[in-house]
């Protein structure tokens, strides 16, 4: 196998996260680990029984969520705003406070609304890594040309793959 030495996800992919892992190969062993591991973890190519790739499309469904979101943040802005335009300013501090509570998710609402809508549609490749003993979990961007570099090199070795998604395999190949 191709040594490789790159950038990865560890255990899941986290959007915008700084402290990305590192991923390499060599011609004995796996390896990653997280920026703040003291000791890296080293999985042996001959432990290796199969390494499985899958597309992660659950970042795809952000405008869905988003819209959601405004319509909730829509709803807890207008009627407020419909029953103080109607009613006039609250008379009781209660009032005043329920009032309050509700703008206050509002905010909430619109904030979230603008986070799902802001961001794009995310494939991303899980790598699952079997041993006898336990499985390792590895995670790229299809974007990231490193990542996907080092799928291809372990798609090309020597060691059992399995894509489990047709339309990953135009991404890897």
């Amino acid at each position: 196998m191709e040594e490789f030495h790159t950038k990865a996800h560890i255990d899941e992919y986290v959007l915008e996260r700084d402290d990305v892992g590192t991923f390499t190969a060599s011609d004995e062993r796996l390896t990653y680990a997280q920026p703040e591991d003291e000791s890296p973890t080293s999985i042996p190519l001959t432990e290796i029984k199969t390494i499985q790739f899958e597309r992660n499309t659950t970042l795809h469904h952000m405008r869905f969520l988003g819209v959601c979101s405004v319509v909730v943040a829509f709803i807890l802005t207008g009627i407020p705003t419909a029953s103080i335009y109607l009613n006039g300013l609250p008379a009781t501090q209660t009032e005043v406070l329920i009032l309050g509570f509700v703008y206050l998710f509002a905010i909430g609402a619109w904030s979230t609304a603008y986070d799902y809508l802001s961001v794009g549609n995310h494939d991303v490749i899980d790598l699952y890594i079997r041993t006898a003993d336990e499985a390792h979990v590895v995670c790229g961007s299809v974007d990231d040309t490193e990542f996907v570099h080092a799928c291809e090199q372990l798609i090309d070795s020597d060691i059992a793959t399995t894509n489990q998604n047709s339309k990953l395999t135009s991404k890897i190949s």
